[in-house]
């Protein structure tokens, strides 16, 4: 497709009219999240009501057959949201020596939403002819007709010139191929900013965007795993720092002991080229690397290893860096993580062992600053040195380990993806759906209808949108008295609870034993056996079926239901359903299931 760009000015009032409708897009793949602090964004808006000159908007204009208009940002989203969230009265500006709101009164739209309750007036108020000159305001805009590869590459560019992004965020808009895919996946379910697909709504941002000072966005930075355990700082979380330190380990893990741990490094990795076959080509190796694992079993192998990670930490009742330099000089985080956790991975993997003494392998932890990781940010940081360091730290490790004799490190781990959901469900939950067990526990029977009710949410959940994931994680209470009432029936102890919320983890162990004399295979068998008779289509049973799981969460083993759409909606008896909020509703009427199905025709 040839590149086409027409330039033309918008009015701010017209931008938020976009912005209501949802026509502003945003694609995860290369476009940062929300980062702009509140005296950026009140200094931006200032530019406007001062009727001062701003940058250029830059988007990708798009049309479906419906001739529907989507515009997807290229380069402005720090800025677009500073507008519409001034206009939402989600901060004041200093105007005449006052910190002052958009008057909602300004905007029949403000107006509706203010009388609705979907909006509130805070005060005090600007003057509403400010705020009107303002809804004038010619903001200049460019818009590009062209294919992904060409908009991903502009975007790559403008943001290379006066290093606005981080290397990082520059690696990561340019990038194609698995790797990248990989680190960012992964680096998601840490931060818990997990999105349905990787294009949003501007509107969507908020919600996986990083806290900020005096912005409470959906991601609290403070109580990101990698925050939390003083490993990377707030500052360098917003630079991408985690994904770095995530694809220098996966590095390590894919392409052995002589990848180099630097910048240079990463930036050969990110340069992937399908055309271009060298042996020398570090991106094409890592992508080789990956086809011959598998995707699914690179992350898995993380996840393996962050989870034993984590369960060494629970066990200590520490922070990383607490633990590891023992309340001395903090120094090299990143390096020190880096050692302790691929010293890990090749305990599991190479060794094909676990840790069987968790509290002696703790004891020693806490005097390798001293040792093992003594002058580690000041010596030289190069391959070698890093695998010295990692030997040194995987024969300690060794003494405190047995023989993985049933293989059980190959099994899938999903202790990343259940946090990452648990967190995500927070604050968008209609993709995501939890059950304690499939027992009505003041019965003792099966409740097959509940089994069918879960199909049908699963499908509603997947309906949002071409290629979305639906979960139902079941061994999980949602509430303090639903997991009072099944520690009674099943006379358990069991009942983690995940962080600061009313999530407990009581796994279906209990229900296994209890009824099917503790065979899953025959309550996996029980399952299927009430979704082979659901009114779906037989793609869609296979698909719920085949990836039926089992997976270990902690010292409690979980079922997860899960369902991926396609390109077009699913339906249930022959009908199409959604998610609103908590509720499963059908799509009844000719404008409703027209409007189901352009969200997938957009795709």
């Amino acid at each position: 497709m040839k590149t086409q760009i027409s330039s033309h000015p918008e009015s701010v009032q017209t931008i938020y009219g976009n912005y209501v409708v949802k026509q502003y897009m945003v694609n995860r793949k290369y476009q940062r999240k929300l980062v702009w602090t509140q005296e950026e964004k009140e200094s931006f808006i200032d530019s406007i009501i001062r009727q001062f000159s701003v940058p250029l908007f830059l988007f990708a204009q798009y049309s479906n057959e419906n001739n529907d208009i989507t515009y997807e940002i290229i380069d402005g989203m720090q800025r677009l949201n500073a507008i519409t969230a001034f206009i939402e009265n989600e901060f004041p500006v200093l105007y005449d020596g006052k910190k002052c709101f958009f008057d909602l009164e300004t905007l029949a739209s403000t107006l509706n939403a203010k009388k609705e309750g979907r909006l509130t007036q805070q005060t005090p108020t600007l003057p509403k002819e400010v705020c009107q000159t303002m809804m004038t305001y010619n903001v200049p805009c460019s818009f590009i007709t062209a294919d992904e590869e060409n908009i991903e590459e502009i975007f790559r560019r403008i943001n290379s010139y006066g290093r606005r992004l981080s290397n990082q965020e520059i690696r990561q808009a340019g990038a194609v191929g698995l790797f990248p895919t990989i680190v960012r996946t992964i680096a998601s379910y840490i931060r818990g900013d997990v999105s349905p697909n990787d294009i949003l709504t501007l509107n969507q941002m908020h919600t996986i965007s990083l806290s900020n000072t005096k912005l409470n966005y959906g991601i609290d930075l403070n109580n990101v795993w990698w925050v939390r355990h003083h490993i990377i700082t707030t500052q360098n979380m917003r630079t991408s720092r985690d994904e770095e330190l995530i694809a220098w380990v996966l590095a390590y893990i894919l392409l052995g002991k002589g990848t180099h741990p630097s910048s240079k490094a990463l930036n050969k990795l990110y340069k992937y080229n399908l055309d271009d076959i060298e042996d020398s080509n570090s991106a094409f190796k890592i992508e080789q690397e990956i086809l011959k694992i598998g995707a699914e079993s690179v992350i898995n192998i993380f996840a393996k290893t962050f989870s034993a990670l984590m369960s060494l930490l629970k066990t200590a009742n520490q922070d990383f860096c607490s633990l590891i330099f023992n309340d001395q000089a903090v120094e090299g985080t990143v390096r020190s993580f880096q050692i302790v956790f691929l010293a890990l991975y090749e305990l599991m993997y190479n060794d094909k062992k676990t840790i069987s003494n968790e509290k002696g392998l703790i004891q020693e932890l806490s005097k390798i600053h001293s040792t093992i990781l003594q002058n580690i940010s000041s010596s030289e940081w190069n391959a070698d040195e890093r695998y010295h360091r990692i030997q040194l730290l995987r024969g300690l490790m060794n003494n405190y380990a047995l023989e993985n004799k049933d293989n059980d490190v190959a099994r899938e781990d999903w202790t990343l993806l259940v946090d990452s959901i648990l967190r995500k469900s927070m604050i968008e939950g209609t993709q995501y759906d939890f059950k304690a067990g499939f027992h009505t526990m003041a019965s003792g029977t099966l409740n097959a209808n509940l089994i069918r009710r879960c199909i049908k949410t699963l499908i509603a959940s997947a309906n949002r949108g071409p290629h979305t994931r639906s979960y139902i994680i079941v061994g999980i209470c949602e509430t303090e008295e639903t997991l009072h009432e099944f520690q009674a029936h099943y006379a358990s102890r069991r009942g983690r609870r995940y962080e600061d919320t009313n999530f407990y983890i009581t796994g279906i162990n209990d229900e296994v034993e209890k009824y099917y004399a503790n065979n899953f295979d025959t309550f996996q068998n029980t399952i299927i056996s009430i979704i082979k008779q659901e009114p779906i289509e037989a793609s869609t049973k296979s698909y719920i079926m085949t990836h039926l799981k089992f997976p270990k969460y902690y010292d409690s083993t979980l079922m997860i239901l899960e369902l991926e759409s396609s390109d077009c909606p699913i339906t249930y008896e022959d009908k199409y359903f959604e998610r609103h909020g908590n509720n499963t509703i059908e799509v009844t009427g000719v404008s409703a299931i027209k409007a189901l199905e352009s969200r997938f025709q957009k795709a």
